[in-house]
């Protein structure tokens, strides 16, 4: 039997797109090869050229820029990739190191503004938001 959770009863969320979650220092954005090419493809750009203009390697994956150790490379008042942007995007704040205690929940509620508002999320679409996050980030290639 699995241990109950505190999310299991339900939360509320609803992003309100304030970008907080997109503009915090030090934040990685890993996505899948597929994501990234949506998003190339929403950009009208060839994926080879996006993945050299709008991303770097982090760890050994590749990841969105996030220049000066600012903002998300893709956010200017707002996400310019929306409704592409990848499942880590998607998914927030539904990670499991958010979900992992409501103390972190509540801390991530200080600056997010869309947690414990608005819509009511039951523990089945919790858990489908969990399993949705980028399952297979797309490895950067070696350095010559």
């Amino acid at each position: 039997m699995s241990k109950k959770r505190f999310w299991h009863q339900g939360l509320k969320f609803q992003c309100h797109q304030c970008g907080n979650c997109c503009t915090f220092p030090g934040g990685f954005v890993y996505g899948s090869e597929k994501e990234f090419r949506k998003i190339a493809k929403h950009l009208g750009l060839p994926f080879e050229e996006f993945l050299e203009q709008y991303t770097e390697s982090i760890d050994g994956y590749v990841s969105l820029k996030s220049p000066d150790n600012g903002p998300c490379i893709l956010y200017d008042n707002g996400c310019s990739v929306y409704p592409v942007r990848p499942s880590q995007c998607r998914t927030f704040p539904f990670w499991s190191d958010i979900l992992k205690s409501p103390d972190r929940w509540d801390e991530q509620a200080e600056t997010c503004r869309g947690i414990d508002k608005g819509k009511f999320w039951s523990k089945k679409e919790i858990k489908t938001q969990l399993d949705a996050n980028t399952k297979n980030p797309m490895k950067a290639e070696p350095s010559p």
